[in-house]
């Protein structure tokens, strides 16, 4: 085995994998990652940020309850999770520029059925629309390419990517804020449908689901690294494992980060998409809420690249444990004190770093405890299990807020889900035993090879 390249298994247990002695700045991962930055503003942070602001004039329109109108939401979650198991395949057969295309149509299309809402059948259609581009162009999509151009930087270039919700947040909420205010908010999923379109379009012919499509390696191998990686695998020195579906589903650890990624869903979606309807029924304005919500992509923001800068060093399990323990203790604070404007920031604060941080670990967990072979595969189905979740928690937690629990209640539930999620992931997100023995059998065939 030549000098410039170095068989390890790395400790953040991605894979046995070809890793370069020396790193160096990685131009054209990075790229990647700033081209996902942009489609992820699209997909992730429209989505997320216009629902939580267009539910307030959508149901003062339609007349219907908060909760009602929210099952919208959850069409969109579902719709998403499900096109989100499809993706892997698509990939394969039409390839990322077919995917993405698909999701201009579809994201954007959604948008513009919801401009021409007046009644609660087409806010469902619009939402399941949309879900469907989501699903093609979203979640699944945009971080398995961080994941599979970059090994030693996977979880920052995954928290970089995650960010784009800070400024999609400033994009949705002033512009939804601007125009309702001016009793034209119908305006807004117009304006936001044409950007989504033309982004994804460009995106299409830009983006690269994998180094090897342009002939490179992850982490930016030299041209001599790479041909000799390629001299190697060809001799089957360099084996990927991880277990499969059926492997997985039979192991403690798979089902504990399923159900550790699902619960988080009540406990911040449900939260998250509420707030602006608290933050009103408190006695602020709708702009008041935007603020709020800007504040949240903020602090997102900073825990985003925390989580992944952590992840990279103690591992995704200890990093989820405390940034959700955080956020559960944030939510408590404004649930005992929120009166104090100074207090309700603060606490949201907490609640806020630890928004979207879950993908962050469990995209790095999927790989590190059940191995990268069947990552897209397997991410799927623990994202599919999140997507239900947090299509149950936004309705149920308007729900209890508009019961005799109050919104003080709504808080305290999502509190609880957080903190049986993070115990979830403490104690049963461990490397499997079945990935440690292909491991080791791995090493032990490069052995004999060598």
């Amino acid at each position: 085995m030549g000098p410039l390249v170095r068989i390890v298994l790395t400790q953040r247990g991605d894979d046995i994998v070809s890793e370069k002695a020396k790193g160096k700045f990685f131009t054209q991962g990075w790229i990647q990652v700033f081209l996902v930055f942009i489609v992820c503003i699209v997909t992730q942070g429209f989505g997320l940020y216009s629902f939580s602001m267009l539910r307030i004039p959508m149901t003062e329109m339609l007349g219907a309850e908060a909760s009602v109108v929210s099952l919208g939401f959850s069409v969109y979650l579902v719709v998403s999770g499900v096109a989100g198991l499809a993706v892997n395949g698509l990939v394969s057969r039409i390839g990322i520029k077919g995917c993405l295309l698909i999701a201009a149509v579809m994201y954007s299309g959604g948008f513009l059925i919801l401009g021409f809402v007046d009644s609660l059948w087409m806010v469902f259609l619009a939402y399941a629309v949309m879900g469907i581009g989501n699903g093609c162009g979203g979640f699944v999509l945009i971080t398995s390419i961080p994941a599979n151009w970059f090994v030693k930087r996977r979880g920052l270039a995954t928290g970089i990517t995650l960010c784009a919700t800070f400024p999609a947040s400033l994009i949705t909420t002033n512009l939804v804020a601007v125009l309702a205010a001016a009793g034209s908010w119908q305006n807004a999923p117009l304006i936001l449908g044409l950007i989504s379109f033309v982004v994804l379009l460009v995106s299409a012919f830009l983006i690269k689901f994998r180094p090897q499509d342009v002939g490179l390696y992850p982490d930016g191998m030299t041209e001599e690294e790479a041909a000799q990686v390629k001299s190697e695998e060809t001799a089957g020195a360099v084996k990927v494992v991880g277990l499969n579906r059926s492997q997985a589903v039979k192991t403690f650890t798979f089902w504990a980060i399923i159900f550790s990624f699902g619960l988080i869903g009540i406990g911040e979606q449900g939260v998250f998409q509420n707030f602006p309807t608290y933050i009103v029924y408190t006695g602020f304005d709708l702009a008041t809420a935007g603020v709020f919500m800007t504040f949240l992509s903020i602090a997102g923001c900073v825990g985003k690249l925390l989580s992944g800068y952590f992840i990279d060093r103690i591992g995704p399990r200890i990093t989820y444990v405390v940034v959700n323990v955080l956020a559960a203790c944030g939510l408590l604070l404004i649930v005992l004190f929120g009166a104090n404007v100074a207090v309700l920031y603060i606490g949201g604060f907490f609640f806020g770093a630890a928004l979207s941080s879950a993908p962050v670990c469990f995209t790095s967990a999927v790989s590190k405890y059940l191995g990268p072979a069947y990552f897209a595969a397997l991410y799927s189905i623990a994202f599919l299990a999140k997507t239900v979740m947090d299509a149950i928690g936004v309705p149920a937690l308007a729900a209890v807020g508009g019961s005799a629990f109050g919104w003080d209640g709504a808080l305290i539930v999502g509190a609880a889900f957080i903190l049986v999620s993070a115990a979830f992931m403490l104690f049963g997100a461990k490397k499997s035993k079945e990935l440690t023995k292909m491991e080791e059998d791995a090493v032990k065939e490069l052995g004999e090879r060598a």
